[in-house]
């Protein structure tokens, strides 16, 4: 508002004629609508007065003495007239008075109600005159002393007070108004001011953005933990070097593996953090394997009760445990037998790189099944019976290891008996009892022949 009346040419503007001296001096602007209004009144006053023609006098105007209004004279070069008889009606234009008549200056007064404008005619000349009138308060322009002027002048915001002398409230008045928010009279939109438009405040510590000489704004700077204090400083925070909120200690130092972590967490095995004593932490190995732990191989885990490496993955064999991709390590065969592995009996024994058995020791004997090694197994006698290992008659046998035969059930059949005829059944025990006594070849296998088969050449019976 205030650039609004600046610049403005508060000048005076001079009559269409400028010859000739003035009465009184001209200021403002003649509005068109009232000059049309004046000059009406002055017709209808000298009409009153009972001027018959008034282009052959002259008629000047001046302030009254109340100043309610201003008086007009009239005169002529003809004689006066008198004009106390008025109309019987007795009224006038405005609040004029009846005209009095002088000898001395031959004029008619009429006095016209007119606060605000004063008329002045130039009597050098008998032709009529230029009238002006003076700053009016009110007429929508700012002229000489007044300050604004913009037709209304009701005070209200951003306009003009009835004086036209002053601004009514305006942006920049340094007073929060109107349908302001803020108003510091400069508002250059700088840090803590006010916006030009007033409608807002500039940046300040509130408005959720860090800007000036702030270091921290949330907008809501309460004080809170991990927020921002009312000045637009930080709050309570890990790392501040002093135990608030949920820490668990504070030592203000960047270190994460001391006493105190970095989170204000006091040092404890689970916590993440490797400290010193600790193997590894929440499955942290810090690149350790089982070899480098002296295994061979395997798995190596950690203990997160303890923080201790976990070997039980891990595995070397000789040290007889089980562990690893091991089946077996040493004496330790975990439990499994010859059976285990298929055999019926046998000794088991574990492999030398752990990871196998050795059944060397392991025997499927007694499953009647002629096996790999088996002479023979149970009932199954390879195809072999008491006839083929030399006997007469009998039942042949597999010994229990299935190494070899049973010949308990042969026999060599009647080389042991007494009997009418010559010989025995067995080629080998009669061939050596007939060298022994041709008797028993010749004659009758008799009871000696019998005996000596059985003493000397080794007959079953």
């Amino acid at each position: 508002m205030r650039d609004r009346y600046r610049g403005r040419d508060h000048g005076v503007r001079r009559s269409s004629r400028d010859e000739g001296p003035r009465s009184a001096p001209v200021l403002g602007r003649v509005r068109g609508g009232f000059v049309a209004g004046w000059l009406g009144a002055l017709a209808l006053v000298g009409a009153c007065s009972g001027e018959e023609d008034g282009s052959s006098g002259f008629v000047t105007a001046s302030p009254t003495a109340s100043g309610t209004g201003f008086t007009t004279t009239t005169g002529s070069a003809g004689p006066t007239t008198d004009d106390s008889d008025a109309t019987s009606d007795g009224t006038s234009e405005g609040t004029s008075t009846k005209g009095t008549t002088s000898d001395t200056s031959n004029t008619t007064s009429q006095t016209v109600t007119d606060p605000t404008h004063v008329m002045t005619t130039d009597d050098s000349d008998s032709s009529s005159s230029t009238t002006e009138v003076g700053p009016v308060c009110g007429d929508g322009v700012p002229e000489q002393a007044e300050v604004c002027d913009d037709g209304m002048n009701d005070g209200t915001y951003g306009g003009c007070n009835p004086d036209c002398l002053t601004l009514a409230p305006y942006c920049g008045d340094g007073e929060v108004n109107g349908p302001e928010v803020c108003d510091d009279g400069v508002n250059d939109g700088s840090y803590g001011g006010c916006n030009p438009e007033c409608s807002a405040l500039g940046p300040n510590c509130g408005d959720g953005m860090v800007n000036g000489s702030e270091v921290c704004d949330l907008g809501v700077n309460d004080g809170a933990y991990d927020g921002c204090n009312p000045d637009c400083t930080p709050g309570p925070f890990c790392g501040d070097g002093i135990q608030n909120g949920p820490e668990g200690c504070d030592d203000g130092n960047d270190i994460d593996n001391d006493a105190c972590s970095n989170q204000c967490a006091t040092a404890s095995c689970g916590d993440g953090i490797l400290q010193p004593g600790e193997d590894c932490e929440n499955g942290n190995l810090q690149g350790k394997t089982c070899q480098t732990q002296g295994f061979e191989g395997g798995n190596l885990a950690c203990n997160n009760g303890t923080c201790k490496f976990d070997t039980a993955a891990c595995y070397k064999c000789g040290d007889g445990l089980v562990s690893g991709p091991e089946v077996c390590d040493g004496a330790n065969l975990n439990g499994k037998t010859c059976q285990s592995q298929g055999f019926v009996s046998g000794s088991l024994t574990c492999a030398g790189n752990c990871q196998s058995f050795n059944t060397g020791g392991c025997t499927k004997c007694g499953n009647n099944v002629v096996d790999q090694g088996e002479t023979c197994d149970g009932s199954a006698l390879n195809g072999q019976s008491c006839v083929s290992q030399g006997y007469a008659t009998g039942t042949l046998a597999c010994n229990a290891n299935c190494g070899g035969y049973n010949i308990g059930g042969c026999t060599h059949g009647n080389c042991c008996v007494s009997h009418a005829g010559v010989g025995c059944q067995v080629a080998s025990i009669q061939n050596c009892v007939c060298a022994l006594d041709s008797f028993c070849c010749n004659n009758t296998w008799d009871s000696i022949c019998a005996g000596e088969a059985v003493d000397s050449c080794g007959a079953k019976c």
